[in-house]
């Protein structure tokens, strides 16, 4: 009797274990392969069209893989099974692990272009899956706060890996070699995430997360006009006040579409918007050690611990746009006021997620698009490209660890800091329609 007892809580507990190791694991694996960071050169000849197809590849694949996450999440959420749910991640894992496997021996263009393709879709199926799992607000902060660990810290995990700086960009990056490989996510995360996704599966689930009324066609129309907004300023090189019309455009559709999100769903979209915002006008530097790592990461987990016990969505938008507003201020320390702006996102960001109500499964993945689909939020900064980034019809650059420093750092702040102001007043206005 005392042995059945202990068999229900034991169980449960671990189950409970294994949900939140395998959410965790899934997001950052599969932001990983959305955000897509470059192997080591080597020289691909090919035609201009070949070469464009290839660097525009990779910020489409992952708009498709968004955008095909959205309609897996509702879709799993509807049916109402934890299991199934995972049992999709798996095979979008599955999938994303052939890619890793077949990286090295791809010296074919076209091969490079369709693994590229695969990689993307393959992490939307994978993200889709973890969306619809995960049932309650830790889970989904796990998520979040994983896919954003992800955001901040792949291009320098990438390099810490052993591979060169001037090698590691991504779909928000300036392409400098179009004979690179797309990275898969590293083996030591990859693999773990089978493991923990397998015995998740195995042991079930509890109900999965609620569907989203509007969660694909609100994912849709952001990825649509983060496309259409990077294309336009691409053809438009430094044109400043183009590009500050197309970043008003941009967010004004994204706070358009927070409000079209259930309940207070639509704060999500608002904090990964301000996210970008803030970590737009920072530039990094290329000898960040594994212990620079280790805090982003330790900083964005006690933001998000803190966050889900004294939640206040309000509060984490006016201190990432304190982080904004922090570089109109004169730099007295040659630099360093930009490495403490740099290290503050990730536990204001961390605090901003986790403050974040319950999300519906089809919001967590449009509140993730703004983050991995290059838009005029996240090229406003950057100027005319060189070598071979004219050949790309999307121009990005995301601004971080790997990043260079803005031709015009000043506008780009304020710009940004704009930009974080307008999603305070959204969020207020957001929770006054959820009061009434």
């Amino acid at each position: 009797m005392g042995h059945s007892r202990l068999a229900g809580p034991s169980m449960t507990t671990m189950r409970r274990t294994f949900d939140l190791l395998a959410t965790l694991l899934v997001g950052a694996t599969a932001g990983w392969a959305l955000l897509a960071p470059l192997a080591p050169n080597f020289g691909i000849s090919g035609t201009d069209g070949q070469l464009t197809a290839l660097m525009a590849s990779r910020p489409l694949a992952s708009a498709v893989g968004l955008v095909v996450a959205a309609t897996l999440a509702g879709a799993l959420s509807r049916r109402g099974s934890a299991r199934a749910a995972r049992m999709t991640t798996l095979v979008g894992l599955g999938v994303l692990v052939a890619v890793q496997y077949s990286n090295d021996g791809v010296w074919q263009l076209e091969w490079l272009i369709a693994v590229t393709w695969v990689s993307g879709i393959a992490a939307g199926v994978a993200l889709g899956g973890a969306a619809a799992a995960a049932g309650d607000r830790t889970e989904t902060a796990v998520l979040l706060g994983a896919a954003v660990a992800a955001f901040l810290v792949v291009p320098v995990t990438s390099e810490l890996l052993g591979r060169a700086p001037e090698q590691q960009w991504t779909p928000y990056a300036p392409l400098t070699d179009a004979g690179t490989l797309t990275s898969a996510p590293a083996w030591m995360l990859l693999l773990p995430a089978i493991v923990a996704t397998a015995f998740a599966t195995a042991l079930g689930g509890a109900r999965p997360a609620k569907p989203s009324t509007r969660g694909v066609a609100v994912t849709a129309t952001v990825v649509a006009t983060a496309l259409a907004t990077n294309a336009a300023i691409a053809a438009a090189q430094d044109n400043r006040p183009l590009t500050g019309a197309l970043l008003a455009v941009f967010v004004a559709v994204t706070i358009g579409a927070a409000f079209l999100l259930d309940g207070q769903d639509g704060s999500l979209l608002l904090t990964t918007t301000a996210i970008a915002a803030a970590v737009a006008p920072l530039s990094g530097w290329s000898d960040t050690t594994w212990i620079g790592v280790v805090i982003l990461i330790v900083g964005l987990t006690v933001g998000v611990v803190v966050g889900s016990r004294w939640p206040s969505v309000v509060v984490g938008l006016t201190l990432l746009a304190a982080v904004s507003l922090a570089g109109l201020l004169p730099d007295i320390a040659d630099g360093m006021g930009g490495a403490v702006r740099w290290l503050a996102v990730a536990p204001i960001a961390g605090y901003a997620l986790g403050s974040c109500d319950p999300i519906r499964s089809g919001a967590t993945i449009a509140g993730l698009s703004v983050l991995f689909v290059p838009s005029a939020l996240s090229v406003a900064g950057q100027g005319a490209p060189d070598l071979l980034e004219d050949r790309s019809p999307l121009r990005s650059l995301p601004r971080g660890m790997m990043a260079s420093m803005p031709p015009d750092p000043y506008w780009l702040t304020t710009a940004m800091t704009v930009v974080g102001l307008a999603t305070i007043a959204a969020a207020g206005l957001l929770r006054q329609r959820a009061e009434d």
